[in-house]
């Protein structure tokens, strides 16, 4: 039988034209995990404790804003499709806010707090706007898993590229300005520019080739209707928000980390350059697992080696640079599956859906899992506000326009130890649990495919 447009291959510039879409993504959702608050703490100083609750007050905005946008993304009708025209329109607004989020104005007490909120408010809706539709692109360009897969794998190439470029040039750039607040200001304006220009090449070079029946009708309750039936989608979600809350408490306490317990700051570009240049090298290693052993399973070994690696670090009391380059290499392999397997195993549950209900709402469940990402990046900033305060951190004082770090003390040193890496550890734990209860594999998702084409649902 001859295979329809939808399950043949996609073409190199295809791949290329959506991949790179992610590297400009992750210029804005990077420097929120990375450096966020990081920035509001000790360039903008607002109180570790206040900065946290911004990110959880921006995160239960998204919990309503993301699975709207994939509501309206799926009813869409327009001449570039359905998810297209949002990173048409959506590209310079989110580059415009994301230059606006680090510009540090001249405000106190109040008012310092509540610009905060707004433009991390305006970013996260301006992001949802454009990324929800950029992702649920997948389950449109393709029904083939594997080549879903090599899709996801050229996509998260770059998003980690986009990763690495944040982690990486941040600091350094930042060093180039007299003052961190000028350093930041640019990198606010840099990273829009980047993200806006890179949504913009993805709308020109992706066409949509899945298609909606004409005549479908769409209702607010087909988001319950969605998702009350689809269980993988419920436990890949929980399993990849715990994951990703570990990992964004890990990346955001790495600073925290090297500047007082190890009093290394001038290694924190390092840490970040081992850890997502190796995650992009280690693509291809867990598409070709995932492949071998199933996209669970690789997606589990690969988390399970980062546990492990959390629990060496917590022992590690003194500095030792060539056995931290290891340790971040190998934290770099485990953490390249959590770019990967998550995007890879998504789309499948797009179909399952279908199979269970009889309608096609992929906005609607990448709205959601957006949703619980970026819950998970709020999360992370949150426990590490909190944590931080509760141990007993002291922020750094502000004398003329220099920003002078104080000493920290024992309890507080001790307490971005046990938030740097045993409570990430424990979430990679429970989210392994979750992880193992998604059902879909490749032979389930192949005779998904065929009873939907066959009518048989």
């Amino acid at each position: 039988m001859k295979k329809s447009m939808a399950q043949t291959g996609l073409s190199l510039t295809t791949k290329l034209g959506y991949a790179v879409g992610d590297f400009g993504a992750n210029m804005v959702f990077q420097s929120v995990v990375l450096f966020l608050m990081f920035y509001l703490t000790d360039v903008f100083l607002i109180p570790a404790g206040v900065a946290g609750t911004i990110f959880l007050i921006a995160k239960i905005w998204d919990a309503v804003s993301d699975p709207m946008m994939g509501y309206i993304s799926d009813r869409t009708k327009s001449r570039w499709g359905r998810k297209r025209p949002y990173l048409l329109f959506g590209a310079l607004p989110l580059g415009i806010c994301m230059a606006l989020l680090f510009y540090t104005p001249a405000l106190e007490g109040s008012s310092k707090t509540m610009y905060a909120l707004v433009m991390f408010l305006l970013v996260c809706t301006a992001y949802t706007v454009v990324n929800i539709p950029y992702g649920a692109l997948t389950a449109n360009l393709t029904l083939d898993t594997n080549e879903r897969s090599r899709l996801t794998g050229y996509r998260m190439f770059f998003a980690i590229l986009g990763t690495l470029f944040v982690a990486g040039a941040t600091k350094p750039l930042v060093g180039l300005f007299d003052s961190s607040v000028e350093g930041w200001r640019f990198i606010g304006m840099l990273y829009g520019a980047i993200a806006a220009f890179f949504t913009l090449v993805t709308f020109a070079t992706v066409k949509e080739r899945i298609q909606h029946k004409e005549t479908e009708e769409y209702h607010l309750r087909d988001i319950v209707t969605t998702l009350k039936v689809n269980k993988p989608f419920i436990f890949l979600s929980i399993g990849v928000f715990l994951h990703l809350c570990a990992i964004g408490v890990l990346a955001s306490m790495v600073n925290y980390l090297l500047k007082y317990n190890y009093a290394k700051e001038e290694f924190i570009p390092i840490a970040f350059l081992c850890m997502f240049a190796t995650a992009a090298v280690a693509i291809p290693l867990w598409v070709f697992l995932s492949q071998k052993m199933g996209k669970k399973h690789a997606f589990n070994a690969g988390m399970g080696m980062l546990a492990v690696i959390l629990l060496v670090l917590f022992f590690v009391k003194e500095f030792n640079g060539v056995l931290f380059i290891v340790l971040f290499v190998i934290a770099g392999i485990s953490i390249s599956t959590v770019f990967f397997s998550p995007w890879a195993m998504i789309p499948d549950t797009v179909e399952y859906s279908q199979w269970k209900t009889g309608i096609r709402r992929e906005g609607i469940l990448y709205g959601f899992f957006y949703f619980s990402q970026k819950l998970a990046a709020a999360c992370a900033g949150f426990i590490t506000g909190i944590g931080l305060t509760l141990c007993g951190y002291l922020q750094p004082l502000l004398v003329g326009n220099t920003l002078t770090s104080r000493m920290q003390a024992e309890g507080a040193l001790t307490g971005i130890r046990l938030l740097s890496t045993i409570i990430p550890m424990l979430l990679i734990i429970l989210g392994i649990v979750f992880i193992w209860l998604f059902s879909i594999d490749e032979k389930m998702h192949r005779k998904i495919v065929e009873e939907i084409g066959s009518g048989v649902m």
